[in-house]
């Protein structure tokens, strides 16, 4: 299986889990401390100037520092707790989120190094969820 070169030396990231194996392979790529980056739906209150309150379901683009994973076999998608580490105008640094990651939905795993279990684990792992691998070896 290909390994590309780039996550052997540093940072690297995979994304886009087509079935429900890759599913499984993101699920055990995932750790606590890795950056996960991913479309998501977030309540968001507003307050009018009349000092009217009224909340909206807004899709954004949040990243978090990864605290905890759930894998819910059945629905076959991942749920991944952590604090927003990517200020947006609708989330504030440091907010707790839990994103849900599902079949053929974009996301991005960033690792600040890919330990040596992380790229054994990578290496069963179909190469169409390995992103950049134009320099790979055996």
């Amino acid at each position: 299986m290909l390994v590309p070169e780039h996550l052997r030396h540093g940072s690297g990231s995979v994304t886009t889990p087509e079935d429900p194996e890759d599913m499984w392979h993101a699920y055990n790529l995932l750790a606590e401390g890795d950056t996960l980056k991913s479309t998501t739906i977030r309540k968001v209150t507003t307050e009018s100037a009349t000092g009217s309150t009224g909340s909206n379901r807004i899709r954004t683009t949040l990243t978090v520092r990864v605290e905890d994973i759930d894998f819910d076999t059945q629905a076959c998608m991942l749920r991944v707790k952590g604090r927003n580490i990517q200020e947006n105008q609708y989330v504030k640094m440091g907010a707790y989120h839990t994103l849900d990651l599902e079949l053929n939905r974009k996301f991005t795993l960033s690792k600040a190094c890919w330990d040596s279990i992380a790229l054994e684990k990578n290496c069963y792992a179909p190469v169409k969820l390995i992103r950049n691998t134009q320099n790979a070896s055996i």
